[in-house]
């Protein structure tokens, strides 16, 4: 898709999505996100300041390591680029991404963005060999890590061309992500606009692939044309379950559409069945291998309503079950 055919169609998306927006309680309605932007960053970054200035920080991602609200989002993101460039983050560098929880990919990946760096996100599981060959093969000068196989990744930087590592939370031999909050500067860093066609926004690792801006904005319009997420929905996904792109894009979603994403830490059926109770989820994202287990294996859950995103083929038999045990449906996340 062309990225002008896919600008034109999110802006479409968008108008149509206000739309079917659930009145807020003085009548209003929730204006949709801005789209006119040329980054997924810029793009999401408004709609998190727009949904921040409704609901303060309500709650927009939500994982076994905490809760990301959107007043929080709005203002950590520039701040925490303006930290990366008083550290010597320039635009173009690329900065490793070795996180594994919503709230940190969605903090790390746009403040990098914002800096005019280009985040690169590594292959989970790999050890500090892998990780130091992925980081040798993108270019990567920086690294931004989680708790999560932290000691792997900064052992991996002995072995690469990284200069600076931060981390949420403590982490020996790296600065803290909060601190790039803190320091509070008067120093402004301006940011070059992209060229959304030919700049990179995004790099993938283990394998090897790029996304140009153009192909993020395209992501996430098809995203919101299949997910169908609304304000106040809550989508519960494990982000094992899908392809690093899409967890992304979905996360990206959640934040422009003032819905809530509930990170699911386990990889069975019963732990998302399990989230999908305890946030009163609207959608949920199940490989076919869940979709039947639910459908089959699991008692009726007193959640109604619940429409399922199902990642491959899913069997008859299952989308049967589905709709008659529980009274969900399945779609495809295609």
């Amino acid at each position: 898709m062309s990225y002008t055919r896919a600008y034109t169609l999110l802006r479409m998306w968008s108008a149509m999505r206000a739309a079917y927006r659930r009145p807020m309680p003085d009548g209003d309605t929730a204006a949709p996100p801005t789209v006119a932007e040329t980054t997924v960053t810029r793009v999401v970054l408004g709609a998190a300041a727009d949904n921040a200035a409704r609901y303060g920080d309500r709650s927009a991602l939500t994982d076994s390591g905490g809760e990301l609200g959107y007043a929080r989002f709005a203002a950590a993101v520039p701040a925490a680029a303006c930290g990366l460039r008083r550290h010597g983050v320039r635009p173009g560098d690329v900065g490793a991404v070795h996180v594994t929880g919503a709230c940190d990919l969605a903090l790390a990946v746009h403040a990098i963005t914002a800096a005019g760096a280009v985040p690169a996100l590594l292959r989970a599981g790999a050890d500090a060999a892998e990780l130091a060959a992925m980081m040798n093969e993108c270019g990567a000068r920086f690294l931004l890590t989680g708790m999560e196989g932290a000691g792997q990744a900064v052992a991996a930087t002995e072995r690469c061309y990284v200069r600076q590592v931060f981390a949420f939370g403590d982490v020996p031999g790296a600065t803290r992500f909060v601190r790039l909050m803190d320091e509070v500067s008067g120093e402004t860093f301006p940011v070059p606009p992209p060229d959304p066609l030919r700049d990179t926004a995004l790099r993938l690792c283990g394998p090897s692939e790029e996304m140009t801006h153009a192909d993020r904005l395209a992501d996430l319009y098809r995203l919101g044309g299949v997910a169908g997420l609304g304000d106040g929905d809550v989508l519960a996904l494990c982000g094992r379950d899908v392809s690093t792109p899409t967890w992304l894009g979905l996360v990206d979603l959640c934040l422009t559409q003032g819905a809530l994403l509930a990170g699911v830490s386990g990889t069975g059926a019963g732990a998302l069945l399990d989230a999908i109770v305890r946030q009163r989820a609207t959608a949920a994202v199940v490989t076919p291998t869940k979709l039947r287990a639910i459908a089959f294996d699991h008692d009726t859950v007193p959640v109604p309503g619940v429409r399922l995103l199902v990642t491959g083929a899913a069997s008859p038999e299952a989308v049967r079950g589905c709709r008659t045990r529980h009274g969900w449906t399945v779609s495809p996340l295609t």
